[in-house]
Parts: C-alpha cells; sequence; structure tokens
C-alpha cells in the first residue's frame, strides 16, 4: 500500500536543481500513481520563488522558510524534516554531497529503511522494492530489495531517472514554517574557500582546515 512520497527539492539562487524533475520520474516508478510532495527549504525571496515555480510540476509544495535554514546545512535540515515528515514516508534524496550527509541520519531519526545511490528501481511487491545500484563504477549493476512498511529514505543518483512530463498545474504551496520548532544545532557548517597563497587571513578565523600544500 502506498505511503506519502516526498521530493526533497535542492536550490540555489532562487532556482531549483535539475534533481528537482528526476525526483519526481523516480517517484513514479515506485508509485506510479501516488502524488508526490515536494519539500523545499530555505529563506526569504529565493524560497518563494523555487516555491512558485515548483507549482507546475509538483500538486503540493510544502515549504519551511526560516532564517537558520538560508545555507543548506545537513543537521538543520534533519531536524525540520524530523519534526513534519507523517509516519511511513518514503523520501527521495539526490545522491549528492548534501544528500550523502542528509540521508543516513534522517533514515534512522525516522526509524527507516535507507538505500543510497539508487540507479533504478524495477518493482514493487507490497511493500518490497525492489531497487538497482551499481558497484565497481558501473561494471555491476546490483539487485537489492527495500522494505517500504515503515517508510524509507532513498538517494538517487542524479541523471538516473529522466525527468517526465508532469502535466501538473497549480500546484498548492503549503507553509508547513510553524512546526519546525528550535533549530539550533551542535555541529555547524564550515564555509569551503577555494583560495591561492595569501588570500586568506587565519588570524581572522575562528577555525580553519587546510586541505592542500601549505597555508
Amino acid at each position: 500500500m502506498a505511503g506519502q512520497v516526498f521530493a526533497y527539492i535542492v536550490h540555489r539562487n532562487g532556482v531549483a536543481d535539475d534533481t528537482a524533475l528526476e525526483l519526481l520520474a523516480a517517484a513514479a516508478k515506485i508509485y506510479p500513481d501516488t502524488p508526490v510532495t515536494a519539500v523545499v527549504a530555505g529563506a526569504g525571496d529565493e524560497l518563494e520563488k523555487v516555491c512558485s515555480a515548483l507549482t507546475s510540476d509538483y500538486p503540493e509544495i510544502w515549504k519551511i522558510n526560516h532564517d537558520a535554514l538560508a545555507y543548506p546545512n545537513a543537521e538543520v535540515i534533519r531536524k525540520v524534516l524530523v519534526s513534519i515528515l507523517p509516519a511511513g514516508a518514503v523520501v527521495l534524496l539526490p545522491h549528492d554531497t548534501f544528500g550523502m550527509d542528509l540521508g543516513p541520519g534522517l533514515s534512522i531519526k525516522l526509524d527507516s529503511a535507507y538505500v543510497a545511490d539508487a540507479v533504478g528501481f524495477t518493482g514493487l511487491d507490497g511493500d518490497t522494492l525492489q531497487v538497482v545500484r551499481q558497484e565497481y563504477s558501473g561494471m555491476v549493476s546490483t539487485h537489492t530489495h527495500c522494505d517500504l512498511s515503515n517508510g524509507a529514505v532513498l538517494t538517487c543518483r542524479p541523471g538516473s531517472f529522466p525527468p517526465v512530463d508532469s502535466s501538473q498545474t497549480g500546484g498548492n504551496v503549503v507553509d508547513k514554517s510553524d512546526g519546525v520548532g528550535d533549530l539550533t544545532v551542535k555541529r555547524r557548517y564550515l564555509q569551503v574557500v577555494e583560495a591561492e597563497k595569501g588570500d586568506v587571513d587565519i588570524t581572522k578565523s575562528d577555525v580553519l582546515v587546510s586541505v592542500g600544500r601549505g597555508i
């Protein structure tokens, strides 16, 4: 029996990532006739712009507007999703650095199954989803089973699910901002800087991690 399906939408500068439509196509491979809800977190005008654009593809968009979400910190987003997602939800994420950071911990908090880097779904037998993954740089395809009875968190490899025409018009934006609660977290994001020698003044940084030769 199909549960509620959600796609977490990555965006930047007011524009949704290409994976927004790919996740919609991936969801259709699992539950062809089940509406998919987009979840979008952020702050200010950029968030509003993304949500408005998604109404042409998703029937419902859950918007979470909070200053703490201006930059996509997986630990903060995890707290948000745990507070608003219903039990048994199937959550799709892009398999990128953010999705890999967010997904495993989210599945634990939701007490649901977790599958990483899916490149295909070949069928659903009851609550058992058949998932295709690739090993050894794509030389071997593996087929595994995922139990969806308690929900699941699935990361989908970008480019593996070609977007399809959703034929959706007039999607509804639902503001879920009031339900997120306290977003204080212990871990904070350290800005990544690509710098040449002399570009960074280390005396002005509380924490500095160097990767490469010298600093």
